[in-house]
């Protein structure tokens, strides 16, 4: 027969294990096995699932597909390889594996080595974020040594978060991968996103910050040839406060590198410092753009690259990738190459430039636009319902401020133009003023360029579509230092535009630094494996005990 005290008992199990009162922290063994048995048997959304100190290979992938911490015991930035996880996984599948289940919490990664071994090419990322999730990395270091972990982590449809205090050591071209535009129906390749607005500043990117970012030399490919990230899919990305060595800010990749797919949408990149020890052959280019809109801004990058940017229309020859007309594939851009163009870009449409189809579709420039649905040979605008250029707002890429030269005898080319003549400055890109502003006037007037100083010395004059940054206005830089890139110690700034002759508009304060999760999520306190609230059911069998007696 059950006593009341059994049956109040089995109640309080029912209320509290079924309902999970409290986060818990379960420690594993740190293989892949425990791991992932760990997770699919005790742990619950918002819990902690640790790892030991230690070398471990795994050789089976772990999935993730609760909003939980992985946390090693690394602490500082890298983490100092206090728990390393070595990929000797044969397969092509991911190592680890985060999906998101829709839950409204949040999932972190944090005080883990992840480094190459024996594995098998992974195309899917050895480490793989799938959103749409909440996501913060940090105190890792990951060290991509094998091209079969060239996309070291790879992230896609929406994961916005920050990767923090890191340690990235990539060899020759592996780098982090976005595809990570938010999806709308039916949509894997960021035509939603592309329908949104850019929103410059917001929380709806995610960020690189307070990083050390190495580029290792690699003798097959004989050159330094690093990013910090290859980024394709709408995806949105900040780059910023971190330092580099031998490593380009990022790569883009455009719209028709690859079937249905779409270029990414943004990039910022401000306040990172780049170096090169200049044994070999030096890194191409700073900041390569053949998609969408950027900001670049406050970077140091002496004597690192061999030209500084680069703006490219993949889709105006088939030299890098095989142009599909249409309406199986997006077409050239314009009729400069073939003769024949492509619905999908302005000029061909609206006769503003039928030799070179500006504007073209996701050309460097470029930002919202019609939302395009479906896939070749059906893909249509959903405003008109037939293929046609999604009429994108033109939305330049502002860049000042940017310090250093570049390595001689390499072309030398501070602005390169790789877009058959589709992006024009003062148009499409606003380049840099000569230095900061000593007067209203000098060295930039308001008529052309991007300048930067004082509020006070801002020009009274000002041509519509250029801007200038007021170094002492906005409090989004919240530290008083920070612990890479370009010590700005607390300084901020704002971006006006003239949006009107003579009228200047507010157009971009950088989004709050650090970022709100590098304060808002703590490390969790070690304790052994406990079910939730089981000190409460041990303090009521004590009392029972006490009762009974």
């Amino acid at each position: 027969m059950k006593t009341p005290q059994t049956l109040l008992f089995a109640l309080f199990l029912g209320v509290c294990f079924t309902s999970h009162c409290e986060a818990a922290v379960y420690v594993s063994d740190g293989s892949a096995q425990n791991v992932q048995y760990v997770h699919d048997n005790l742990a619950h959304d918002g819990d902690t699932i640790t790892l030991p100190s230690g070398t471990f290979s795994w050789a089976t992938g772990v999935t993730i597909t609760k909003m939980i911490a992985l946390q090693g015991q690394g602490t500082g930035t890298g983490g100092g390889d206090q728990t390393v996880i070595t990929d000797n996984f044969a397969s092509g599948q991911s190592l680890l594996s985060f999906y998101n289940i829709s839950n409204s919490l949040s999932i972190r990664m944090t005080g883990i080595t992840v480094q190459s071994g024996s594995g098998s090419i992974k195309d899917g990322g050895t480490i793989s974020f799938f959103g749409p999730m909440t996501l913060r990395i940090d105190h890792c270091h990951f060290i991509s040594s094998s091209a079969s972990n060239y996309q070291m982590v790879a992230f896609s449809n929406g994961v916005f978060g920050v990767m923090d205090h890191c340690i990235l050591d990539f060899t020759g071209t592996n780098a982090l991968y976005f595809y990570n535009g938010r999806r709308g129906s039916g949509d894997a390749v960021g035509n939603y996103e592309w329908s949104l607005p850019t929103n410059f500043g917001g929380s709806d990117y995610f960020f690189i910050e307070d990083n050390i970012i190495n580029g290792i030399w690699n003798p097959a490919i004989s050159s330094y040839s690093t990013r910090i990230l290859d980024a394709t899919s709408a995806s949105k990305v900040v780059v910023r406060f971190n330092t580099l060595t031998q490593t380009s800010l990022f790569e883009i990749h455009a719209t028709g590198h690859a079937g249905n797919d779409r270029g990414a949408r943004s990039i910022e990149a401000y306040g990172n410092a780049v170096t090169s020890s200049l044994a070999h052959d030096p890194n191409f280019i700073a900041v390569d753009v053949s998609s969408g809109t950027s900001l670049a801004w406050g970077n140091t990058w002496d004597q690192v690259y061999k030209s500084i940017y680069r703006f490219n229309v993949t889709r105006k020859n088939n030299d890098t990738y095989t142009q599909i007309a249409t309406s199986n594939g997006w077409g050239y851009a314009g009729t400069a190459f073939n003769g024949t163009g492509s619905n999908w870009d302005g000029g061909t449409v609206l006769g503003t430039d039928t030799t070179l189809g500006y504007p073209c579709l996701d050309q460097p420039g470029r930002g919202q636009g019609d939302l395009l649905t479906g896939d070749h040979p059906n893909k249509v605008n959903a405003t008109t319902g037939t293929i046609h250029w999604p009429n994108q707002a033109l939305e330049p890429i502002y860049i000042w401020n940017n310090s250093g030269t570049f390595v001689s005898g390499w072309g030398n080319l501070t602005y390169s133009d790789a877009s058959g003549g589709r992006l024009v400055a003062n148009r499409d890109y606003y380049p840099s003023a000569s230095g900061e502003q000593t007067s209203p006037t000098s060295p930039f007037n308001g008529s052309s360029g991007t300048g930067w100083g004082t509020l006070a010395n801002r020009p009274t004059a000002c041509t519509p579509g250029v801007a200038y940054f007021a170094t002492d206005q906005g409090s989004w830089n919240t530290s008083t230092s920070n612990p890479y890139g370009v010590q700005q110690n607390g300084a901020s700034g704002v971006l006006y535009k003239c949006t009107a002759p003579n009228t200047w508009t507010l157009y971009y304060t950088p989004y709050t630094y650090p970022h709100p999760l590098q304060t808002s999520s703590p490390l969790p306190l070690q304790r052994p494996n406990v079910y939730p609230n089981q000190r409460k059911l041990q303090k009521w069998r004590s009392s029972r005990h006490a009762i009974t007696k």
